[in-house]
């Protein structure tokens, strides 16, 4: 193949100063077409690559102010909140006892018991176990009496005026007591103000 007179197969990169003038010029449209492609693709990719980087920092920086305005257009409804979660947990710390009533409280509970024709087996005072601003003390206790009993026994003791709760239990047929008895099982798991709360 030949261009303005010279074959392609004898022109040679160390002769290109002879080269006729369209070739010379053809080349160098290439080399320039190939170089500006070339810068173009390397700019590009990195041009692309901050933008696809502020994109997501966009959308952060968006949320951010969203949940931000969100938080500040709420903020009198968390400040209600706030105000009256103290409030409860104020009301629920008065209603630990101090040390001194667990007396108070075992009898109590011993009442209950006898105003619904229970009976206890065994009452069990517990370990007392820290559980930072307040102490935990469980009392082990098996009743016997009939199904009612048990339950409305339960369920007044959990609207004491201190916080009991009633854990663990057990159910089963008391034969030795008569039809209709059962003897149960429960942990009742009573709460105290630890000395460094009540110095407060």
């Amino acid at each position: 193949m030949e261009i303005a007179g010279v074959r392609i197969s004898e022109l040679k990169l160390d002769d290109i100063g002879s080269w006729p003038m369209v070739l010379k010029g053809t080349l160098m449209v290439l080399v320039s077409l190939f170089t500006f492609y070339i810068g173009y693709s390397i700019d590009l990719s990195d041009m692309l690559d901050t933008l696809s980087t502020l994109q997501k920092k966009q959308k952060e920086a968006s949320q951010l102010f969203f949940d931000t305005q969100q938080k500040v257009a709420n903020l009198g409804e968390y400040k209600k909140e706030v105000k009256l979660v103290s409030e409860q947990l104020t009301k629920l710390t008065e209603q630990l006892p101090i040390d001194n009533e667990e007396a108070g409280l075992l009898e109590d509970i011993t009442q209950q018991a006898n105003s619904y024709g229970l009976q206890f087996v065994t009452i069990i005072p517990g370990k007392h176990e820290s559980m930072g601003f307040y102490e935990e003390s469980p009392i082990e206790m098996t009743i016997t009496g009939d199904y009612k009993s048990l339950a409305e026994f339960s369920s007044k003791i959990s609207g004491l005026q201190r916080i009991i709760t009633l854990h663990d239990f057990t159910m089963k047929k008391n034969d030795s007591k008569g039809r209709g008895s059962l003897s149960m099982d429960v942990v009742a798991k009573t709460y105290w103000i630890t000395a460094k709360e009540q110095s407060k």
